[in-house]
């Protein structure tokens, strides 16, 4: 039997989610008709799952929710992984509203059924959402290692390709809650996944983060020369324009903000030691107390 372009398509449409939101959304409306005619729905309410997603991209709201609730209507008992689905967009465009109160339960909802039914790529992505929006740290911490374990052990290789997004946000998690051990462990882990795979954003960010944890736990000579090879690398991006402007200021940006608390850290560590010489001395107290209170004032500033 042979398929045409089309059917590889419908088949497949969770591969044409890449680019622009707009394209997308055309690509994927563009499937309806064929996908609605199946005598098996799920395809098309999936199809519709993921249109309300890139409607939700553009902020386009309001059209979002009305593409869900279309969705919805078609749902049936047979039509899990669909449910799945259309409980994690409808999350995800609160979400992206800035309605977190109307999103967390959506994606506790959408996690709970996935897991009972085993689709362990749909239950590791409403697990790192819940870690998003949730708002105790520490409960960020704990869906995070819920969706890592579960991605970590699947045979399912779509699932295991959330690791690197995971050990990512896991690694922010711990910076946040000041686990700077486990932060630089979980940025380490990231750094090899990115290697393994050849991707270059992914190591990037994972180095970036090495030296972000190095520097809080008092590793500043190794940490500043992390942020200044990387330094390097992004001026090279910028010459031979390898990353797209958006891209490339977040992640420079990102690498001078680092440089700058490393640097403050330094400035006062040299200005405490300063003033713990020069204060010994009669002359220096005498002839500079201006400097002296400076570099006091310094050495304590946050």
């Amino acid at each position: 039997m042979s398929y045409s372009y089309e059917d590889t398509n419908l088949e497949n449409f969770d591969d044409l989610f890449v680019g622009q939101p707009l394209d997308i959304e055309k690509k994927l409306t563009d499937l309806l008709p064929q996908a609605q005619a199946l005598e098996n729905k799920s395809r098309y309410l999936q199809i519709l799952s993921q249109i309300a997603l890139a409607q939700a991209m553009q902020k386009k709201f309001a059209e979002a929710h009305n593409t869900l609730d279309i969705a919805e209507a078609g749902l049936t008992s047979e039509y899990s992984l669909a449910r799945v689905r259309i409980l994690l967009e409808r999350g995800r465009v609160f979400h992206q509203s800035d309605n977190i109160q109307a999103a967390l339960p959506l994606f506790k909802k959408s996690y709970s059924l996935s897991k009972k039914h085993k689709f362990n790529f749909h239950t590791v992505n409403a697990a790192h959402m819940i870690a998003i929006v949730e708002k105790d740290i520490y409960e960020k911490i704990k869906w995070n290692q819920t969706a890592l374990d579960l991605a970590q052990n699947t045979e399912d290789k779509r699932a295991s390709a959330w690791l690197g997004v995971l050990y990512n946000n896991l690694a922010q998690n711990y910076i946040e809650a000041g686990k700077f051990k486990e932060a630089l462990s979980s940025f380490k882990h990231c750094k090899k996944y990115g290697e393994d795979r050849e991707d270059l954003i992914v190591v990037r960010g994972a180095k970036w983060g090495i030296g972000r944890a190095l520097r809080s736990l008092g590793s500043l000579d190794e940490a500043l020369k992390i942020q200044l090879s990387l330094l390097k690398e992004y001026d090279n991006i910028s010459k031979k324009g390898e990353l797209p402007l958006e891209l490339l200021v977040v992640g420079r940006g990102m690498i001078y903000e680092e440089l700058a608390e490393i640097h403050q850290v330094y400035m006062k560590k040299y200005a405490a030691l300063a003033y713990q010489d020069l204060s010994k001395d009669p002359w220096c107290i005498k002839m500079m107390p201006e400097r002296l209170e400076k570099m006091k004032q310094l050495s304590t500033s946050d």
